[in-house]
């Protein structure tokens, strides 16, 4: 059993003589790579929203939200992101090695539900504002028929 520990002691003082000895500082790595995140209104990631630079989707974001692009050289592009039930959103950016883009979207219900929302609040002209975003990135019936309120209430108001 005496002769096991200081086996165990020579080992562990062994591998951290190795551990020490090959640790060798590399130099700094190049960031070569733009980032990209996109989140909703209440700082969710979105996955899977398609990502484009000057008209050619490049790929999409991952669970969380983001994508890299390989990108060695500073130009000028337009970056959009977009995904089905969400407003696009485009900007024009100085694209460089390291540089992130964040993203914000909305999606067709969560302007909805603002203007269901604004509408209890009787704010009408600006529940209309939201419905008409919400009804512009994704038709529904029920949303139709939330209009249809909003309107009657505009002409009630007035």
């Amino acid at each position: 059993m005496k002769h096991l520990k200081i086996l165990l002691k020579n080992l562990t003082a062994a591998f951290s003589l190795l551990m020490l000895f090959s640790c060798a500082s590399s130099p700094e790595k190049k960031i070569d790579s733009i980032y990209v995140m996109v989140y909703d209104y209440d700082s969710g990631e979105i996955m899977d929203v398609s990502v484009f630079m000057d008209g050619k989707k490049i790929g999409k974001t991952d669970i969380y939200g983001r994508f890299m692009y390989p990108c060695n050289a500073e130009k000028k592009a337009v970056i959009r992101v977009e995904k089905t039930g969400y407003e696009s959103v485009e900007t024009n950016a100085c694209i460089k090695p390291g540089i992130v883009l964040y993203f914000k979207m909305g999606s067709s219900l969560y302007y909805a539900q603002k203007a269901e929302k604004l509408l209890d609040e009787n704010s009408v002209q600006e529940a209309l504002k939201m419905i008409d975003t919400a009804l512009k990135i994704q038709e529904r019936t029920d949303w139709h028929f939330l209009r249809k309120v909003i309107l009657r209430r505009c002409e009630n108001a007035e």
